[in-house]
């Protein structure tokens, strides 16, 4: 029987829980009690990597759990620093396959609903550990059970070359989402020794996060790990990597080597340093736009998760889907120059960006001009590229669960204003996270002294926890109904004016009619000249 060996309550000392794997030992933190670097499974590296997750061996006595684990192998890039607590500064090893926990309470019967944030970074970046993810906050207000993990990414998470399977592993395309995984079994089997529900666990996710959401959901191995889910701005998360694209990715990166599929196993011995800056600059080629992501392998995958339509596998699975209403201004964020932009420079952007010829261009933009008003050429240019990139996608996938009319759909778009830069970031890609986890003070660049910071961060994270506890968003905005392309597409504002409206996203959907969603074959070129 697995259980607590300090409970939440009197005393100072550490807390101390027996796992399936054994004894670790926490802190306290913020209100709730914190278990990080938690393994889930054994290091990726040497005969592992490119295969999948092998179980953690017990361990005798007690394991720290005091500090994050490693980050997975990665490009580190920079950030303005209105987003630098989206990323981690804790160094990379491929022995990554760590989680945390937050919790109000440990072992006390009381079955908390349970959160698994998985981080974005477009599959290629990021971790679980970044300070903005703390879930401290969110457990001891809302009482839910908060974890975060970390898993494989780029080449590591995703290597899929088409021919001599054996090389690798037949699953070699999926490994990272075959990690989170073993992450959801993970806390499922723990769930109770952290004052959790094993039965109601709620996966939530924002940009890469929220594609990583919705290829669960399409992952027949899930089936029953998940209860319900949250995409916040997902982008090509409605459809995966083709097997073509991935093994073309998968080729150029072998060349670097002087490999090919039918010796790609000798990429075992290069080293990991190695194999991460090829992934920089066979991506980097490509204009920044990475197939290393989950494949359909016809393996761990047969089908997309939401393309032509929504896998039957999700289909009882209520979901809270949105978006922030600026998304593109954090990617313009990186040089400033990109908010005083010129009517040309913003056509030959929106051109290039979305592949048009000069009448379609034109078309498009005069229909943003037209319902914008008085807007400056970079508005027109963030709106543009905020709809293509997330909203539409984002929608599509949110159209085709609901269409299955099954487990309701709620759809939200988030409109909170950052002071920061003197406004001009609006609302970011990113921008709900901090008030979500409640990490206000990791993100003061970005929120600087809102007004309203206090009342977001309690709205939101009661939504997303009266969400993860019954399937419904709560009372924060009235008469929230569910979402349907045939009752009005029903969309609650969040961060602003806390009210429903019908169909936010209906001029983008008439203004983009005729051309094809988003999709990671075309790279984020809007953010240059």
């Amino acid at each position: 029987m697995l259980g607590a060996c300090a409970a939440a309550g009197g005393g100072s000392k550490e807390p101390v829980v027996e796992t399936t794997q054994g004894r670790i030992r926490g802190v306290r933190s913020g209100g709730a009690y914190a278990f990080k670097g938690v393994p889930y499974a054994e290091s990726t590296a040497g005969a592992n990597r490119f295969r999948p997750p092998v179980a953690r061996r017990p361990w005798a006595g007690e394991l720290d759990a005091t500090r994050g684990g490693a980050s997975a192998p990665q490009v580190k890039a920079g950030a303005p620093i209105e987003f630098a607590w989206y990323w981690s500064d804790i160094a990379q090893s491929e022995d990554c396959l760590s989680l945390n926990v937050f919790t109000p309470a440990l072992r006390d019967n009381k079955r908390r609903p349970i959160l698994v944030w998985l981080h974005g970074g477009a599959f290629a970046a990021g971790a679980g550990t970044s300070p903005g993810f703390d879930g401290s906050y969110l457990a001891a207000r809302q009482d839910v059970v908060v974890v975060s993990i970390n898993h494989r990414l780029n080449v590591l998470g995703s290597l899929f070359t088409g021919e001599h399977a054996d090389q690798l592993s037949p699953e070699s395309g999926n490994v990272g989402t075959l990690d989170q995984l073993a992450a959801l079994k993970w806390i499922k089997a723990n769930a109770e020794a952290f004052g959790g529900d094993p039965d109601n666990i709620t996966i939530f996710g924002q940009s890469g996060g929220a594609a990583k959401v919705t290829a669960l959901l399409g992952l027949p191995a899930a089936r029953g790990y998940i209860q319900r889910a949250v995409v916040q701005s997902g982008s090509g998360a409605w459809r995966l990597a083709t097997s073509e694209n991935a093994a073309r990715a998968a080729h150029a990166l072998l060349a670097e080597f002087g490999l090919s599929a039918a010796n790609a196993g000798r990429l075992r011995d290069v080293p990991v340093e190695q194999l991460i800056a090829a992934f920089g600059k066979v991506t980097a080629a490509r204009g920044g736009v990475s197939e290393f992501r989950p494949t359909l392998d016809g393996v761990v995958y047969t089908q997309d998760p939401f393309d032509p339509v929504a896998s039957p596998l999700a289909a009882d699975i209520p979901v809270l889907i949105g978006n922030a209403a600026q998304e593109a201004t954090f990617f313009l964020a990186s040089d400033p120059r990109n908010f005083t932009l010129s009517a040309q420079q913003v056509r030959a952007r929106v051109q290039r960006f979305i592949r048009l010829s000069d009448a379609d261009t034109k078309r498009l933009i005069d229909a943003y001009r037209g319902q914008l008003g008085n807007a400056t050429p970079s508005e027109i240019l963030i709106a543009i590229a905020t709809d293509y990139n997330y909203r539409l996608p984002t929608l599509a996938v949110a159209d085709r669960k609901a269409a299955q009319n099954a487990a309701p759909v709620y759809a939200y778009q988030f409109e909170w204003k950052s002071p920061a830069r003197d406004g001009v970031l609006a609302s970011p890609h990113t921008g709900e996270v901090p008030f979500i986890f409640g990490t206000l003070d990791a993100a003061r660049p970005l929120i600087l002294q809102s007004p309203d910071q206090v009342r977001v961060r309690e709205h939101l994270g009661g939504i997303w926890a009266d969400f993860a506890r019954t399937g419904k968003p709560g009372d924060a905005v009235a008469d929230w109904k569910p979402y349907s392309a045939t009752a009005g597409r029903t969309t609650a504002i969040l961060g602003k004016d806390w009210k429903t409206v019908a169909d936010p996203a209906g001029h983008a959907r008439q203004a983009f009619a005729g051309l094809p969603l988003y999709e990671y074959s075309y790279p984020v070129s809007f953010v240059r000249d």
